[in-house]
Order: C-alpha cells, then structure tokens, then sequence
C-alpha cells in the first residue's frame, strides 16, 4: 500500500485530486479488510452480550420485588456462573473465528 501511495504522489502529472484518489486506491483494500476483521469482532462481542443480558434477564425474572440478601447473593452467584459460560463459550469460538478470518483475508473474500 505505501509504495504504491508513492508512486502516486510522485506522478508529476497529477492534480492533487488525482493524487489523492490514487491513494485513496491504493488503501481501498486494506480498509476493505480492517471493516471486515472489526465486523467480525463486533458480531462475536454482539452475541456474547446477548447471552449475558439473557442470563441477567432470567435472574431478574427469578428474583421478587423485595428479595433477601440471602436471595441476592444466591442470584448473584447464578447470574455469575451463568455469564461465565457465556464468556467459556465464546471463548471457545474463537480458534474457529481465527481461522475463518485467515482464509477469507488470504483470499480477499472480504471485498
């Protein structure tokens, strides 16, 4: 991308709107690929956020209007373990995300 953002600005023939559009050409594909591997980043963080806002959802459906502080601490440990497996899951998928990620950018599938 930078050599050919050089060989841009060293046409002497250019206007400085041609330069410009030139370059903007040359980083065309690498911000084709950035959109693409933060797109995927943002669905995964999407997904795990869903799964946490539904395990705090379940414990507020569980628990009354005016609940103990044994009640709460009881909830409070369910709703931990509940977003911790969200978290675990999650996790896991990101060795598949990686390598899916690789094949499309190798390929330039992103476009």
């Amino acid at each position: 991308m930078h050599k050919c953002a050089a060989q841009c600005c060293e046409n002497e023939s250019y206007s400085i709107q041609k330069v410009h559009t030139c370059v903007e050409n040359c980083s065309s594909s690498l911000n084709k690929a950035q959109q693409y591997v933060q797109g995927e980043f943002e669905r995964i963080q999407n997904r795990l956020q869903r799964c946490i806002m539904e395990c705090n959802d379940n414990i507020k459906d569980k628990m009354g209007p005016n609940p103990t502080q044994i009640e709460v601490d009881r909830y409070s440990e369910e709703f931990e373990k509940c977003a911790t497996k969200c978290v675990d899951s999650y996790c896991e998928l990101l060795p598949s995300l990686e390598k899916t990620m690789k094949k499309v950018l190798s390929k330039n599938e992103f476009s």
